[in-house]
């Protein structure tokens, strides 16, 4: 089955949303998060093809399970289908075997720490075997999207750079005549100022109550990443910013000073 990018961006919309409350879940509420997380994987189908497509090595999740010694972290094969199929067949286990509560994989109280809270242990198990899952199916929809976007270009004239911000997901299209970029170079002295106030807003961010920290942290990667190639960042990224920004003196502040810096380089 064929999905334009709109389709693409609703479905990894959704996904994200599903998966932020997963990722920042507290112990509370970490079997109804994970049942949600696996509905959203389970049935929708373009994410139900990439998870079948990988997961190819069967694990014997009990095992595993009674063997782990005390305080050792699972372990993590480094080949990527093996790690999702690990990954996927922990979580469909806790599904089946704890209703959903996957901290009773690692005994709930001790993951790799003796001392600390049940929700610090549970957090490392999350960027350990759950936020890694996530950001491999995060990385297929972003491959779909901009294989979508090739696809519908094909044939038209002409497209200016856009971005568009849907609830966490950022994507950004800026080809012209879909291969001759309309970026631009910056100078070595223009980069240097840039990646300071690049750090001053992420400075700014972790401390303010805004919203939509995650979108402008994505947004953010997205700059250093054109920054770090020596070219001048699209001007819609910037746009983007301004407006996910609006609610903090300070930020705007800072955003403004890269936007007038940027539009000189």
């Amino acid at each position: 089955m064929s999905y334009t990018s709109y389709e693409i961006q609703d479905i990894s919309s959704n996904f994200r949303n599903v998966a932020r409350r997963l990722s920042r879940t507290d112990y509370s509420q970490c079997d109804a998060n994970l049942k949600r997380f696996m509905a959203v994987i389970n049935s929708n189908e373009i994410i139900a093809e990439f998870i079948k497509s990988k997961n190819t090595h069967s694990y014997d999740i009990a095992a595993i399970v009674e063997s782990r010694g005390w305080l050792d972290p699972f372990e993590v094969s480094p080949d990527v289908s093996e790690e999702i199929s690990l990954e996927y067949q922990f979580l469909t286990y806790s599904i089946e075997n704890f209703d959903g509560d996957f901290t009773r994989l690692y005994g709930t109280y001790h993951y790799t720490g003796a001392k600390s809270t049940i929700n610090d242990e549970m957090q490392k198990f999350i960027e350990h075997i759950i936020d890694p899952l996530i950001d491999h199916i995060s990385e297929f929809l972003r491959h779909c999207y901009e294989q979508a976007v090739r696809e519908e270009e094909k044939g038209q004239p002409s497209t200016s750079g856009n971005i568009t911000a849907n609830y966490s997901t950022v994507v950004v299209g800026s080809n012209v005549d879909g291969n001759i970029s309309t970026q631009v170079t910056i100078n070595e002295g223009t980069k240097n100022d840039a990646v300071e106030l690049i750090t001053a807003i992420k400075d700014a961010l972790s401390t303010s109550d805004i919203n939509e920290k995650d979108d402008i942290v994505e947004i953010l990667k997205q700059i250093e990443e054109d920054l770090s190639e020596n070219k001048k960042p699209k001007k819609g990224f910037l746009s983007a910013l301004k407006t996910l920004c609006a609610g903090s003196t300070t930020l705007i502040s800072l955003i403004t000073a890269l936007i007038k810096l940027l539009a000189v380089a």
